[in-house]
């Protein structure tokens, strides 16, 4: 795992050094990321790449809210995935219990040629430590969360998974920028 993460620095400082679209830690670029070579999701230059967590994740960056050091930050994670939308929905949604009714929503839209699932979600966040998204592992609950999570759909089914998990304020603070981003995906 952290040889893929460090392969993924490498990379992505390469690119930059191409004169890509890549990104080293700490640039304040944006960032374009394929999505399976047949669209792009423009990551806004206020997330910040980060080594991914875990060797499943393609891509992953951190959302910010605040000032300085004290400012609190969301994880952004971007990867291909399978299973039926509506199963992981309601997976995604399973890992929260509790928060405002008015918050907990999915929108279905089509965008381009994908279809496109937000979802949103609050409460308190059964995030798990070690084990993988499936199994195991110890559970940590995360008072006042929430997530902004995307599943597109490419028109031959396969489907991609951008999700934003954080403490609520900054979820809430940048999830126009996260939609702007899922959106993107049609250029």
């Amino acid at each position: 795992m952290a040889y893929r993460s460090l392969l993924n620095g490498l990379f992505a400082c390469s690119m930059l050094l191409l004169g890509t679209n890549g990104l080293c830690l700490g640039a304040d670029k944006p960032v374009s990321v394929s999505v399976f070579g047949a669209g792009t999701l423009e990551v806004p230059a206020s997330f910040k790449r980060v080594a991914p967590k875990s060797s499943i994740i393609e891509h992953e960056f951190q959302a910010k809210t605040g000032e300085g050091k004290e400012g609190e930050t969301a994880r952004v994670t971007l990867m291909a995935a399978g299973g039926d939308v509506k199963a992981n929905i309601q997976r995604w949604k399973g890992q929260f219990a509790g928060g405002d009714a008015k918050d907990q929503k999915v929108e279905e839209m089509k965008v381009g040629n994908w279809q496109v699932y937000l979802v949103d979600v609050s409460g308190s966040f059964a995030e798990r430590m070690g084990g993988g998204p499936f199994a195991g592992g110890k559970v940590v609950n995360r008072e006042n969360y929430a997530m902004a999570g995307a599943i597109l759909v490419h028109p031959e089914g396969r489907k991609y998974f951008v999700k934003m998990i954080g403490p609520s304020k900054v979820v809430k603070e940048n999830r126009k920028s996260f939609v702007s981003m899922i959106k993107s995906v049609e250029k």
